[in-house]
Parts: C-alpha cells; sequence; structure tokens
C-alpha cells in the first residue's frame, strides 16, 4: 500500500465510528481519495532527529529546504504570531552552520580512515 493510500486511511479513522459506519463503500473511497489529495509532499531536504535529553524527557531537531509555498498573508500571520529578532535568527543560522561544518569535517575524517592503508 502506497503512502498516500495509508494516510487516506487513517483519515477515515479519525471519524467517528458511527459516521464511519454510515459511510457508502463509494463515499469512504471518496473521502480516502481526497485526504490523499491534502497530504502536502516531501520538501528535497527532510532532515529530522530527536535526542534524549535530562530525565527522559526528548528535544527535536527539524531542518527542511524547499520552494515557499506559503502566501503572503500567512507568511506576514505567521511573522505576527511567531516574532523573533534579527539577533535570533543570526545565532541559529550559525550553529546550524558550525554543526554542519563539524559534520562535514568528521565525514572527512572517517572517509580518510576507512580509505588509508
Amino acid at each position: 500500500m502506497l503512502m498516500d493510500e495509508v494516510r487516506g486511511e487513517a483519515f477515515l479513522r479519525k471519524l467517528p465510528q458511527d459516521v464511519r459506519d454510515s459511510l457508502t463503500p463509494a463515499q469512504a473511497e471518496a473521502i480516502s481519495r481526497v485526504a490523499q489529495g491534502t497530504i502536502q509532499r516531501r520538501h528535497p531536504v527532510d532532515f529530522r532527529i530527536s535526542m534524549p535529553l535530562l530525565f527522559g524527557e526528548r528535544a527535536y531537531l527539524v531542518f527542511l529546504i524547499g520552494k515557499e509555498k506559503r502566501s503572503t498573508a500567512r507568511l506576514q500571520l505567521e511573522k505576527e504570531l511567531r516574532p523573533t529578532d534579527r539577533l535570533s535568527q543570526i545565532v541559529v543560522f550559525g550553529l546550524g552552520l558550525a554543526a554542519f561544518t563539524l559534520a562535514a569535517f568528521i565525514a572527512l575524517l572517517f572517509h580518510n580512515a576507512v580509505l588509508a592503508p
């Protein structure tokens, strides 16, 4: 079963049982197809990692790169709801760049260690 089909079935399972029981097979199929079409497509770069912290807590990091599909109105609304200052953006960018540089350095060391006689 393709992932879109799985998502369509998952959407149907979220409906109350009495509603699902009242649907005809054609209605259930149509709802599933519409739910499949509403799923956002993957980003070209989609890196997600979950890390354990102290006392059983977990933190996650998501790094996405892709074409901007949000409207100008939505971008403005998100900017108002979650304002960030320029300093925060610079710090986060710097940390990301440092992490990428460190990962590339480790990869080079590992690559050289494996290929070295």
